[in-house]
């Protein structure tokens, strides 16, 4: 079918379904319990939701764990317990257009402005370092403030930074069909109107290895995650953060190749956003890289598909960072 014979038929879809205006699922207990847990952040107009936990250590030290597209801090559910065997503090945060957080429909997602609501959060919190943990999304937030930080910019200490998964290479990423199609004028805006739990279900599914997806349970809560307030219509303007590393590529992958800051990527190789050729490619770009790659069932998501391997992955790159 040809782009405007696509458009036509996505036109004419929103117009014979007025949209379906379909009313987001119920939150479930775990959700419920997740969105107890935590505090609000103003930033402009805006509520920005976060999470402090307490960790076991009592020696000043913060995480920072940044999230991915399209979910939430809630991502960090299954290894939050044993994070905190190493840390004082762990902050979470919905960004803005994800999760608990606001949605603003007609706004311009930036990268560099989700880098300033968390600096926000941490200067409110009156912490001046942190180590940083990101997935995905949250690794191009993480990478821009990784800039800041190398020019004596950044609001905070960024005292070592582990990534997950994340597209940071356009040379190695694959965005998967949906996020091709947000893209799009016309079809994107519609589509993301047209949301449907079977296609959301679908689509995230793809980006799990086939052996370690979500239950059923889980994957509702994933969604219930997009759908609130009104999320799933945001995507249409958030996916554009793919435009933005074209055009700060240097900015981006400059700031991983010229860091004195510790740097660890942890991936799961069952990855077609992201698939094995990254590994590579991660090791001819990154000076002296350190990657640790996870078991072959392993996908786009490990801290959900694989949180003991994540955690003992990070926990020997915090042993290395300490020396």
């Amino acid at each position: 079918m040809g782009y405007k014979a696509m458009i036509w038929v996505v036109a004419v879809t929103a117009a014979t379904l007025g949209y379906l205006n379909i009313p987001p699922p119920p939150l479930s207990a775990t959700l419920k319990n997740w969105r107890k847990k935590g505090s609000v952040l103003k930033y402009k107009d805006f509520d920005i939701f976060y999470i402090v936990e307490d960790g076991f250590k009592d020696d000043g030290s913060t995480l920072l764990c940044i999230h991915g597209f399209p979910t939430s801090s809630h991502d960090y559910s299954k290894v939050l317990n044993g994070l905190k065997q190493h840390f004082e503090q762990i902050v979470l945060v919905d960004m803005l257009g994800f999760g608990f957080s606001d949605k603003p429909m007609n706004y311009d997602y930036l990268i560099k402005e989700q880098a300033d609501i968390h600096e926000s959060l941490l200067v409110s919190l009156n912490l001046s370092h942190a180590h940083v943990l990101s997935h995905d999304y949250g690794d191009t937030v993480a990478l821009e403030l990784l800039h800041r930080f190398n020019h004596n910019e950044a609001k905070f200490h960024i005292d070592s930074l582990s990534m997950l998964n994340g597209g940071i290479f356009l040379e190695t990423y694959h965005p998967v069909l949906i996020q091709k199609l947000l893209l799009m004028p016309v079809i994107g805006p519609t589509l993301a109107h047209l949301s449907f739990y079977a296609a959301f279900k679908r689509s995230l599914a793809r980006t799990f290895g086939p052996e370690s997806q979500p239950t059923e349970e889980e994957m509702k809560d994933f969604y219930a995650l997009v759908r609130n307030k009104n999320g799933n219509i945001a995507n249409a303007r958030l996916i554009h953060y793919i435009t933005q590393r074209g055009e700060n590529k240097d900015r981006w992958v400059g700031a991983l190749q010229k860091t004195q800051v510790p740097v660890q990527m942890i991936y799961g190789p069952a990855d077609p956003v992201n698939p094995p050729a990254f590994v590579d490619y991660y090791k001819k770009v990154v000076p002296n890289p350190r990657i640790h790659v996870l078991g072959s069932r392993v996908g786009h998501y490990p801290q959900w598909e694989d949180p003991d391997g994540v955690l003992i992955a990070y926990q020997s790159f915090l042993q290395f960072v300490s020396k």
